[in-house]
């Protein structure tokens, strides 16, 4: 850098310090520097992240721990794994679900299978049933020579601990490098008083360029503030019918009464008309457990009634049930399905189609074997409507009166006056004439309909 000649004040440490500072544009007086460090989050904000997710851990290994559905029986612990094995041998007593092979496949994707059995057949604890199965298993051919599977690798307590201190400054990182870089950006249009001063020739020209970047800035804030707009409800739209005129959730949990219905009507600007409803109920139940759900549709214009059902997956080969649902369907075949995820069922009437699909299912054991039963459930449904835009009600047909009258012979015939009576002979002479009959009460009322009515209240 050169100094001046004849200029002292470059001498000085600290001018030249604060010059160079100036010069890189790392001085905290820099408007630049003062924007990102007022754009960074604040203390309390990093604390209250730092402790939702402290809270968050908590939950998701200690309060609600993770389950994991696809993992080898080798991850379970321990007491699950014994679990695990008297379940086994039950099922290999009673030949419901394992024979003598299949028994032994199971026991391998355990570790150390000979000792678990052994250690639960003399667990005084345990039923003498339970026990008598896992004797039997011990006498399987083959079971001496089973190898088991490797335990896991227990991480241990310092690892465990260095995976979650890990993750808490990784995320502290991320929300600060996101939030003063956000910020940052959302920020530059009000730095625009930090820039060199323009020469005189274009000082005119600066406020309407300044306007011009408050203008663009407002813009980009609006667009930001409603993202819905230029978002399309996927999964929802039907080729030909447009958006739906329902689109709700249906759940079920064990030990509740599932019976859910849906009223499908037109929105205020289409006239809200009353098309017809929509529902999910229990159908059949097995050992107490849940075993298919009906879903059905009606349909206002044409007042039918269209039912449609999922069930658990090992409930389609009960005979009885198929029996009991296929008297209430047109096609069993396409009319009964297996409940499990992305199973859609469709009902389709003159005027709507209604559509049913699973989103989430649990099946449990309820008839004895896996998937027999249903544990809770929860159902997408829509209904479209194929008139939108035309009136809901269909209107009636005009009358275009019959093609022949059928009394078009006696059009012609002409009728004379009835004849009138001649006047009823004087009483003889001496006779008392019938005195009139008294009225009671009630015929004292104004009766519109010429004494046929009795108007009087009772008492």
């Amino acid at each position: 850098m050169s100094l001046p000649a004849g200029n002292s004040s470059y001498t000085d440490p600290a001018t030249l310090a604060a010059a160079d500072e100036k010069t890189s544009g790392f001085s905290l007086s820099n408007p630049r520097i003062q924007t990102l460090a007022q754009s960074a989050p604040q203390r309390a904000t990093i604390a209250l992240l730092l402790t939702g997710m402290v809270i968050g851990l908590v939950v998701a290994y200690v309060v609600i721990p993770t389950e994991f559905t696809g993992a080898s029986p080798r991850h379970l612990s321990q007491q699950a794994t014994q679990q695990w094995v008297r379940m086994v041998a039950v099922g290999h007593s009673q030949a419901i679900s394992y024979d003598d092979v299949n028994a032994l496949l199971v026991l391998q994707q355990i570790p150390e299978p000979q000792a678990t059995v052994r250690s639960l057949a003399a667990n005084v604890q345990i039923p003498l049933a339970e026990r008598q199965a896992l004797e039997a298993i011990t006498r399987i051919s083959g079971f001496n020579e089973l190898t088991g599977a490797e335990a896991p690798e227990d991480p241990g307590l310092v690892s465990s601990s260095l995976q979650v201190v890990a993750s808490l400054i990784i995320v502290m990182l991320g929300a600060v490098i996101v939030s003063v870089v956000g910020r940052g950006l959302l920020g530059m249009g009000g730095t625009a008083e930090a820039a060199p001063k323009a020469p005189e020739s274009t000082a005119a020209a600066a406020p309407q360029s300044s306007l011009s970047a408050h203008s663009g800035y407002t813009d980009t804030q609006s667009t930001r503030q409603s993202p819905s707009a230029s978002l399309s409800a996927s999964g929802t739209m039907h080729p030909q019918l447009g958006a739906p005129v329902l689109h709700t959730m249906s759940a079920f949990i064990k030990g509740s009464n599932y019976d859910d219905s849906f009223a499908i009507e037109l929105n205020h600007a289409q006239g809200n008309d009353f098309l017809g409803e929509c529902g999910i109920s229990a159908s059949s139940q097995v050992a107490g457990e849940l075993q298919s759900v009906e879903f059905w549709g009606f349909d206002i214009q044409t007042q039918e009634t269209v039912s449609k059902f999922f069930a658990a997956p090992a409930a389609l080969g009960d005979a009885a049930m198929l029996a009991h649902l296929g008297q209430r369907v047109s096609d069993p075949a396409d009319d009964i399905v297996a409940a499990e995820a992305g199973a859609v069922q469709v009902v389709e009437s003159k005027a709507l189609i209604i559509q049913a699909e699973i989103k989430a299912v649990v099946c449990n054991y309820g008839g004895g074997l896996p998937n027999s039963g249903i544990e809770s459930l929860q159902i997408e449904l829509m209904a479209w409507y194929k008139g939108v835009g035309r009136q809901a009600a269909v209107p009636a047909e005009p009358f275009t009166g019959a093609a022949a009258s059928p009394f078009s012979d006696y059009a012609d015939m002409s009728a004379a006056p009835p004849a009138q009576n001649a006047a009823p002979p004087p009483p003889p002479a001496g006779s008392v004439a019938p005195q009139k009959p008294k009225q009671r009460p009630e015929d004292e009322e104004n009766d519109p309909f010429g004494g046929t009515g009795n108007f009087m209240p009772y008492s």
